[in-house]
């Protein structure tokens, strides 16, 4: 058995690029406006860490693809988050929509009948620091099931493993509903329900000998799973999460060193989301996590990859990223 896993491409097409350009004047206009060190370390984190440089994310993407072929995998796994998400919320945006539907239509036409899909919380909206504004939209749920054919939940066997994705954003919810619109609050709440027990309904049923494969985009997701009888029975029989979100696999090690967030309470959207998503990050391994890089990486300058997993020929599972250098 063959996998490989492709993550967190972002990539922006024609309206996202031109959106970026706005943001990115926008962005760089505003550090004269800011004082002291905040304004400072926030500015250089943008510009020389964290996802300044889109230019380069859409030839990472195609060469990730391009190593993806020469591997011949039995499955190709897309771990959520195909488009740059500038106007946070998601695929109802129209020019997220072309984005995420160019990423997914070209690996559905490159790996047609051995790719999967799972949905990454910007797929579904997320509120923007950019623009100050966004979050979950119904929308972009809908659009994403129902015209990229992306499922919320799906649960495959292959050979002795039983591979099942998740929607890590129905999962953890309630991070997201303060930024929903308040007349699509019921709706969700009812999709979170529904989720949770297709998800728990496939561990309970699960074999006593089967073996889990997990694909969940954002970690946070663990902690709310951890607390369900159904997954705690079945944590053993865990071989493997494979997680996105993160983008640098080196962060996931960080995060789990880092003392408690559980104090960490603040009122920030996108702080806020971040600090309820690590409240309980201590209690991650035990799902036997690995995250898959985003194919550029962190920034420009780090080079990204994807993540294979091989069945050994002992029956042990194998993992190696692949670094993708342009």
């Amino acid at each position: 058995m063959r996998l490989a896993i492709i993550s967190d491409m972002h990539i922006l097409g024609p309206g996202e690029h031109e959106r970026d350009r706005e943001i990115r004047r926008d962005f760089i206009a505003l550090r004269g406006r800011w004082r002291g060190w905040w304004g400072v370390f926030l500015h250089a984190a943008r510009r020389r860490f964290w996802n300044w440089h889109p230019e380069s994310r859409y030839d990472c993407f195609l060469k990730a693809l391009e190593e993806i072929q020469h591997y011949h995998p039995d499955r190709v796994i897309a771990n959520g988050d195909y488009a740059g998400d500038a106007g946070g919320v998601g695929l109802s945006d129209e020019a997220t929509y072309e984005s995420a539907a160019g990423a997914v239509t070209l690996i559905r036409e490159i790996f047609p009948d051995r790719c999967r899909f799972v949905f990454g919380d910007h797929d579904i909206g997320k509120y923007s620091t950019a623009v100050r504004a966004g979050g979950i939209r119904l929308a972009s749920l809908h659009r994403g099931e129902q015209q990229l054919g992306i499922a919320s939940f799906w649960h495959e066997p292959l050979e002795e493993f039983e591979l099942i994705g998740v929607n890590s954003s129905l999962l953890t919810l309630d991070h997201f509903l303060p930024e929903a619109l308040t007349e699509e609050i019921p709706a969700w709440q009812q999709l979170q329900a529904q989720h949770e027990e297709a998800v728990r309904g496939a561990f309970a049923a699960l074999p006593p000998a089967a073996r889990v494969i997990l694909f969940c985009h954002d970690p946070g997701a663990l902690g709310v799973l951890r607390h369900w009888p159904e997954i705690e029975a079945r944590l053993p029989q865990i071989a493997l999460t494979v997680l996105g979100h993160l983008h640098e696999p080196r962060l996931l090690t960080l995060i789990q060193r880092m003392p408690s967030m559980r104090l960490w309470t603040p009122k920030y959207p996108v702080a806020r989301i971040i600090a309820d998503g690590l409240s309980q990050a201590k209690t991650w391994h035990a799902f036997n996590p690995i995250v898959c890089p985003s194919p550029f990486g962190a920034g420009h300058h780090l080079a990204g990859g994807v993540l294979y997993v091989e069945r050994g020929p002992d029956g042990n599972l194998f993992t190696r990223r692949h670094r993708v250098v342009l």
